[in-house]
């Protein structure tokens, strides 16, 4: 009876790990580096960095997670051409930027986030991008975007368009 009752305990060890990897698996591109790790590593590779301000409570940004960063296309084009690191806007990790201290929650707060999940994308020397849509000067792209249109965001950002065209011609 004893080795049934270890047996019947690893088995549902085993789908617990299964369940979890599996709830994981095709999420977005690894979250390796800090803000300023990120930075650093787009001004040393030339490359713009996309931010992904989130919360854990936004149902939109594990949308977000999940089927934007987590489509092998998106993946590509920020793996290819962009540092990427996620900014937990409620997160007190700490920050420098343009050398000044700053929490994770400060941090989106200067960049003027005020929803979830909001992209910010800066120039490889830590600038913010900023963009005309719909003749509006933005510095953030708010909310939620299908696949498809986050994958023209990014290549809109790449491509140096917003330096001359709206993204409302674009999307």
């Amino acid at each position: 009876m004893y080795k049934m009752k270890d047996i019947l305990i690893k088995n549902k060890l085993i789908l617990a790990i299964l369940i979890v990897l599996g709830l994981n698996s095709g999420n977005i591109i690894a979250q390796k580096l800090s803000f300023d790790e990120a930075v650093k590593k787009a001004k040393k590779e030339n490359k713009k960095v996309v931010v992904d301000v989130y919360t854990d409570w936004c149902g939109w940004c594990k949308k977000m997670d999940k089927n934007v960063y987590g489509n092998s296309d998106i993946k590509n084009i920020i793996e290819d051409s962009f540092v990427f690191v996620k900014l937990d806007a409620e997160g007190s990790g700490k920050n420098t930027y343009e050398g000044k201290a700053y929490t994770d929650g400060e941090l989106a707060a200067y960049f003027q986030v005020s929803g979830y999940p909001t992209t910010v994308f800066l120039e490889p020397d830590g600038k913010i991008i900023e963009f005309n849509y719909d003749k509006f000067q933005m510095n953030n792209l708010p909310g939620y975007y299908p696949a498809d249109d986050f994958k023209k965001v990014l290549e809109y950002i790449r491509d140096g368009k917003y330096k001359d065209t709206d993204l409302s011609t674009i999307i």
